[in-house]
């Protein structure tokens, strides 16, 4: 069999070598990638705001400061600048996900062998590693509660006080960081229902699920005392608020929806199913986004391994919870994307993550076969592996340099507009954050908008090969000239103009 029904009865790799080896993945990619994602710029704006000014203004830039807040308090103990101490804590995230998978396999009866693959799986999968060099909660987030689905394992084998703690503990823990976590609060203990080997089940899911629910009430009467407090009426947890507004609203909305997308698509009679086709429409969307999160290889392989009923050598109540987590998430972000109609593949981690945990047993098999099946396994990983080492991140590098010169040549009072959150963070000059956030930082709005450039002293714009026509006709239309311009080749080139010079000449 390719797993023991007796909990840690196999012996475990040794962690620390996962543990940095991720560390060392990290610091590759972040070395081949050194422009920062987008969003991590609103972590660092509030961790900025939170040593100024405090929790209040750290949360009014972001709604969910905790992540913020532990890059300041890192930055405080290690001296390490908030965009390194970020890093850390990704890196660290990741390394605490990659030990906590392998360690959960080992819990789910894989043997050496298995815990081997499983670690090359994890620290090997694309999306993951795609974001290795971001700064976000995520890694966090999926780090405790890959640690959360060990303990609900671990308690189904010997249901005592530790395992049932350190389950609320983890859960509760990656509920702040993500708000996906509470649903997971709320009805994972449910599995234990439907496990037939554990004895007394409803008591031990009544002995997980009562303070559970208890927690969520308590923070649910806090919530709703505070929000009475605000004299503007403005929301605590806004995107909460908006979700949750979302959905009140989602059966008149939708259909008004489905009737718009149906004009186009349907006739006559068939125009009755339109809110079937949209909601179908959605699920594919969903579907689509969360095979690219797993990546297609392992797409495949878990079909092939569903065909062959591999699954079923899992001990039964290890599949029931495991399968509860994944129908939680998928019931989650079915929600997310009906109501928000758009979908991330990041967004799909937190599904994917409990998906690949069936994969290192199939490969198991295949490795354990002989002829062709070994070589398509050793193929995979291989693959996989190779391709994470490698990508083309480091071109973005001139995005950096162009950041650079800003700081370096232009006045440190200077004004500037920018499409590019790096380079308005990173270059230390005074920029309308709100104006441009309302606006996405789109180009097309931008240049479209005068006042946001006009009275500025810069505008330093990042183009990209489809939109250079565009810039162009912008700048003869204002009669602009460039002052500098950063080349990168196939990925674009940042264009510096000195707006302030063209006033003066104009005046």
């Amino acid at each position: 069999m390719l797993a023991n029904t007796i909990a840690n009865s196999q012996p475990n790799l040794q962690y620390r070598w996962i543990f940095f080896t991720s560390l060392l993945l990290s610091a590759w990619l972040i070395w081949l990638d050194p422009l920062i994602n987008r969003d991590a710029i609103i972590y660092l704006r509030a961790a900025d705001a939170f040593l100024k000014d405090g929790l209040v203004a750290s949360q009014q830039l972001h709604a969910r400061p905790i992540l913020s807040i532990i890059i300041a308090f890192i930055h405080q103990l290690t001296g390490l600048s908030l965009l390194h101490a970020g890093l850390a804590i990704t890196s660290l995230s990741y390394a605490a996900l990659c030990v906590g998978f392998v360690a959960t396999v080992r819990t789910l009866g894989g043997d050496r062998t298995v815990q081997i693959i499983a670690a090359v799986v994890i620290l090997s999968h694309p999306w993951l590693n795609h974001t290795r060099t971001a700064i976000m909660r995520e890694p966090a987030y999926l780090a405790l509660m890959i640690l959360s689905l060990r303990e609900l394992l671990l308690y189904l084998r010997h249901p005592i006080l530790k395992h049932r703690l350190r389950w609320l503990g983890y859960t509760l823990l990656a509920t702040l960081f993500r708000f996906e976590g509470m649903f997971f609060l709320a009805l994972a203990p449910l599995a234990l229902l439907f496990c037939r080997d554990l004895k007394n089940r409803w008591q031990h899911s009544a002995l997980l699920l009562v303070p559970a629910w208890l927690i969520i009430a308590l923070f649910s009467l806090v919530l709703i005392g505070f929000q009475n407090q605000q004299a503007d009426g403005a929301s605590i947890l806004p995107t909460i608020a908006l979700y949750i507004d979302r959905l009140l609203a989602f059966p008149t909305k939708f259909s008004v929806i489905a009737a718009q997308a149906a004009e186009p698509m349907l006739s006559f009679t068939s125009r009755d199913d339109a809110t079937a086709a949209a909601v179908m429409a959605m699920v594919t969307v969903l579907l689509l986004n969360l095979a690219r999160a797993l990546s297609w290889p392992w797409v495949a392989t878990l079909i092939w391994g569903k065909l062959g009923k591999l699954q079923l050598r899992l001990r039964r109540g290890d599949r029931v919870i495991l399968v509860s987590h994944i129908v939680i998430g998928l019931a989650y972000l079915l929600v997310f994307v009906l109501i928000n109609r758009f979908m991330l593949e990041r967004y799909c981690n937190q599904v994917v993550i409990f998906l690949l945990l069936y994969v290192p047993f199939v490969l198991s098999f295949l490795w354990r076969s002989k002829g062709w099946r070994k070589a398509l396994c050793l193929t995979l990983l291989v693959g996989l592996s190779i391709d994470t080492l490698h990508n083309s991140d480091r071109e973005k590098m001139f995005i950096v340099d162009a950041t650079e010169w800003v700081a370096a040549s232009t006045p440190q009072n200077a004004s500037l507009v920018s499409n590019e959150k790096y380079i308005g963070y990173f270059s230390g000059r005074t920029l309308d954050w709100n104006a441009l956030q309302n606006r996405r930082f789109s180009l097309d709005v931008i240049l479209s908008t005068p006042r946001l450039w006009r009275n500025t002293d810069y505008m330093v714009m990042y183009i990209k090969p489809s939109q250079d026509a565009l810039w162009l006709d912008f700048l003869a239309q204002h009669k602009l000239q460039e002052s500098r311009s950063f080349e990168g080749g196939r990925k674009g080139r940042v264009s510096v103009v000195e707006v302030a010079k063209k006033s003066s000449r104009s005046k």
